[in-house]
């Protein structure tokens, strides 16, 4: 029987969570909505009497004031600039995430609403045990593609 290595692993992880990662995105019910998003499961619940409008317009009755000045030009292609690149980078991470730990995210959409929360945070949550085996799998396989050594062979 042939001895695994953390490269082997690691690259079973990899196509194992970015083939979730895409059933996550393509799979759909019949009104287009993606079957595997967090709003989709049992695990939310709502309130039902309708009245959201309450709290919110109380605690936020106060009008935004930006901060620095409008006049100047520079400030707002700045403030644009910066939010463009907020964007973008939080669209990054949250697709890295989506492909790089699509398995974890698929196993809570199916699983989680049945566990209690502190075992779906312990088992699915960011640092979860799934995603923590995952990463740790990552960085072996990083440190032994830089260096060509096995970190997991025996000396």
């Amino acid at each position: 029987m042939a001895k695994l290595s953390i490269a082997h692993f690691a690259i079973i992880f990899i196509i194992l969570n970015l083939v979730a990662g895409v059933i996550q995105v393509v799979v759909v019910d019949s009104d287009g909505k993606p079957i595997f998003d967090d709003t989709a499961t049992g695990g939310y619940a709502f309130d039902t009497d309708g009245n959201y409008t309450a709290d919110f317009s109380t605690d936020m009755q106060e009008e935004i004031q930006p901060s620095g000045s409008i006049d100047d030009a520079s400030d707002q292609i700045a403030r644009v600039l910066d939010m463009m690149s907020l964007g973008f980078i939080s669209k990054f991470t949250n697709t890295i995430k989506k492909y790089m730990y699509g398995f974890t995210g698929m196993l809570d959409s199916i699983v989680g609403p049945m566990l209690n929360d502190a075992a779906r945070t312990v088992i699915f949550g960011p640092v979860g045990a799934l995603n923590v085996m995952f990463t740790i799998s990552y960085i072996l396989f990083g440190i032994y593609l830089f260096t060509g050594r096995n970190v997991m062979e025996e000396v």
